[in-house]
């Protein structure tokens, strides 16, 4: 029996190998290669056998998370019900429990924050992936006349609610949390007890999503395109910020799935087209492409107060639903004497210009009226 690793403390060496582990399991999350089918596949064959099942009869691949789940919708009896319960929470259950035997909870927490932090980027592009592939969920008396097997766990989901593609199928969100328990393998030496992992790690490392069922797993492509902002979220200016081989793709604007249309023809957005807009964040992306200097010119908003730090500019929708914007002049001047004029985005509760530009240095307005340089 192997004993308890003692202390509560890495060491150096320990330590520093943890933004190695990080760095992989972040490239492996983001990679937008084409999936190693022969390596993903021969992973889930471990991955079956680890948990306690036979390996899938079949293997079945498709070019997007989005195409696999409209597949697996016509799942049979020959399919076999879907285990990923018992491949991946389980399996990661299991695992934990014969790591806390030899690893202190506080030591084993440490490790998790540091090798698989929150990545909201890979959450961003898995909640947008899981709205566009979840379909109504079909009743329990309508899966089984048409013979869709059924087990007892998938039937406790169903009555929980936790069913459909968002529980049936995991991404790289999913398997995220392999990254610490790869780490305490590789560096502080638990393999008995990471052992049962092999091919999790395998399949995590050589495919986009998966969706097993005891008899067929369903296997998809990684996105062959992925963009970001300068702050690392989904984002593109110019086209899709996330597409699949499939043609499957996401428009965003900083970090805020967007129409199509928005990202590629700006030209159409009017203050009337924003206002017909429900969602308010949204809304709010068409204002920035449309820059808010534009849409004040067009009418988008109203003068609502000014002094001698400039204009405050609002729109109301409803009560608790406005946009505002106020208006600087540089106060250096330009080459030929003129000087430019900035309109910042502002929270819309102010009421004077001064607030707002004081807002806007990160200060109150008391202490900006002091400065005797402003820009």
């Amino acid at each position: 029996m192997s004993s308890r690793i003692e202390g509560d403390a890495l060491t150096a060496a320990q330590s520093a190998a943890l933004d190695r582990y990080r760095a992989r399991w972040m490239a492996i999350a983001r990679s937008t290669g084409p999936a190693d089918r022969t390596a993903a596949e021969e992973g889930v064959r471990l991955a079956y056998q680890a948990a306690g099942f036979d390996p899938p009869a079949r293997f079945v691949w498709c070019d997007s998370p989005v195409a696999m789940s409209r597949r697996a919708q016509r799942i049979a009896k020959g399919d076999g019900p879907n285990i990923r319960w018992e491949l991946i929470d389980r399996m990661r259950r299991k695992t934990a429990a014969r790591v806390r035997r030899r690893l202190s909870r506080r030591l084993l927490l440490e490790v998790e924050r540091a090798v698989n932090p929150q990545d909201g980027l890979i959450a961003s592009v898995a909640e947008a992936v899981t709205e566009a592939a979840t379909l109504e969920p079909v009743a329990l008396l309508a899966r089984y006349c048409r013979s869709e097997p059924l087990s007892l766990t998938s039937v406790i989901l169903a009555l929980r609610g936790r069913e459909g593609f968002r529980y049936a199928a995991a991404g790289p969100h999913d398997l995220a949390w392999l990254s610490a328990y790869e780490y305490l393998r590789g560096v502080l030496g638990l393999k008995a007890e990471t052992e049962a992992l092999l091919g999790l790690w395998q399949v995590a490392a050589n495919v986009g999503w998966l969706q097993p069922h005891a008899e067929t797993c369903w296997l998809s492509e990684r996105p062959e395109l992925l963009r970001t902002d300068a702050t690392d979220r989904l984002h593109c200016a110019s086209g899709p910020a996330l597409r699949f081989a499939d043609g499957f793709s996401v428009w965003a604007w900083r970090g805020v799935e967007v129409p199509r249309t928005i990202i590629e023809e700006p030209g159409e957005i009017t203050p009337a087209a924003i206002d017909v807009q429900t969602n308010v964040q949204v809304r709010r992306c068409m204002i920035e492409i449309m820059t808010p200097q534009r849409y004040i010119a067009k009418g988008g908003a109203r003068r609502f107060a000014e002094d001698e730090t400039g204009v405050l500019w609002r729109k109301t929708w409803l009560a608790s639903d406005a946009w505002a914007a106020v208006e600087v002049i540089n106060g250096t001047p330009e080459a030929d004497g003129t000087r430019r004029h900035y309109f910042l985005q502002v929270p819309a509760n102010f009421r004077t210009a001064r607030e707002a530009v004081a807002w806007t240095y990160g200060i109150e307005p008391e202490a900006y009226d002091k400065l005797v340089v402003r820009t």
